[in-house]
């Protein structure tokens, strides 16, 4: 069981005027988490957060006033987001199709006091990016994405990217910032295996550094990671480092890593709507309400911790307790997302709890893919 599973710091004292299903956010626990970030760092400067997972400019703002300036963000509403929020380091870590870039382009002309860049793993794109970028006059930051062994995207270490990344060197509107690489496959719970997996990939990265200096290229910087292999790159003490869901935690990261420091930030509300057998709870916590993508169970209830999660459709979830005479139709209920990232997007606004009281709601504004 989740240590803090233990105690009851998720809850608010004036339950009854809480709106289900609805998301809590704890500000004192997100600070908390920013500056194990920056611990687990050893530098604020080598942090370069992803904000999938909150997509909120408070949350953007509490970093940028411990120092952070750097921010990775997926889609083009986390973009404009980061612009809004003054961020001076922005990477649209997806290779992006023309449309996008054309975008990108008009907020880098619009906006210079921003440092904007993007990814590149194939000629096809890089070709493209250097059409656009020279017909627009601007130049173009690229990271050269590095396909580490998970198969979703990036280039793999070899030749062709030794040949990709010499060709971004001599375009005159390109400016080559080095490797991007997320190695998200490589979450064994064992913190010692975990290191070694994630050491034993990097090795393809580090040697291909070494074949483009080999011939007069040049690799500035690396980014690496994001929440699993956050420590174990960490430890290498000479790359960027991109952590998103330790902002606000979640119930599966919470297994991976064990012994983290970063504490659950947010939580879902929930009630029973109906006990339709002997044994059974109906929430109100359907596939619209929670991140919907992997097996059940997708949310631990706080006091049914062993309650088996017999199915969900769009508005219901339904589980099998023996507890389930305890409880009434209307109780509220805790639950902490094993996946808290597609969860955040479900809901337009968060709301806050600070000292076991409602406070102020948390704008969950960068929900759009297309502004």
């Amino acid at each position: 069981m989740i240590e803090e599973q233990q105690d009851h710091w998720y809850k608010v004292k004036n339950e009854n005027d809480l709106k289900t299903p609805g998301l809590l956010v704890f500000p004192d626990r997100v600070r908390h988490n920013i500056k194990s970030m920056i611990a687990v760092s050893g530098d604020v400067n080598r942090l370069w957060p992803h904000i999938k997972t909150h997509k909120m400019p408070a949350v953007i703002e509490l970093q940028i006033e411990q120092g952070i300036r750097r921010f990775k963000c997926a889609t083009l509403g986390e973009v404009q987001l980061l612009v809004d929020c003054g961020a001076a380091h922005i990477l649209f870590a997806m290779q992006p199709s023309k449309d996008k870039l054309l975008h990108l382009l008009e907020l880098q002309k619009q906006h210079p006091e921003i440092s904007f860049s993007t990814l590149v793993d194939n000629i096809h794109s890089l070709e493209l990016f250097g059409e656009l970028a020279t017909k627009h006059s601007q130049q173009l930051s690229l990271w050269m994405d590095l396909n580490l062994g998970m198969n979703r995207t990036g280039i793999i270490p070899g030749p062709e990217a030794v040949e990709l990344y010499q060709r971004m060197e001599k375009h005159p509107w390109l400016k080559p910032q080095g490797f991007h690489a997320y190695d998200g496959h490589i979450r064994p719970p064992n913190l010692e295996e975990r290191i070694e997996k994630c050491n034993t990939a990097f090795q393809a990265a580090e040697q291909l550094k070494t074949s483009i200096e080999a011939v007069g290229g040049k690799v500035p910087d690396i980014i690496a990671g994001g929440s699993p292999t956050f420590y174990p790159h960490a430890l290498r003490g000479s790359t960027f480092l991109s952590p998103g869901t330790t902002l606000l935690w979640d119930a599966g990261y919470s297994r991976i890593w064990q012994e983290s420091p970063f504490l659950t930030a947010a939580v879902l509300t929930t009630r029973v709507l109906s006990k339709p057998a002997e044994n059974l709870l109906c929430f109100d916590l359907g596939h619209k309400a929670i991140a919907p993508e992997m097996p059940l169970p997708r949310a631990i209830i706080m006091g049914l911790e062993d309650a088996v999660h017999r199915g969900q459709s769009e508005e219901h979830l339904i589980v099998e307790t023996p507890l389930a005479n305890q409880y009434q139709v209307g109780d509220l209920c805790y639950a902490l997302p094993y996946h808290i990232c597609p969860t955040v997007v479900k809901y337009n606004k968060a709301l806050t709890v600070v000292e076991g009281m409602p406070a102020e709601y948390w704008e969950i504004k960068a929900r759009n893919y297309i502004l």
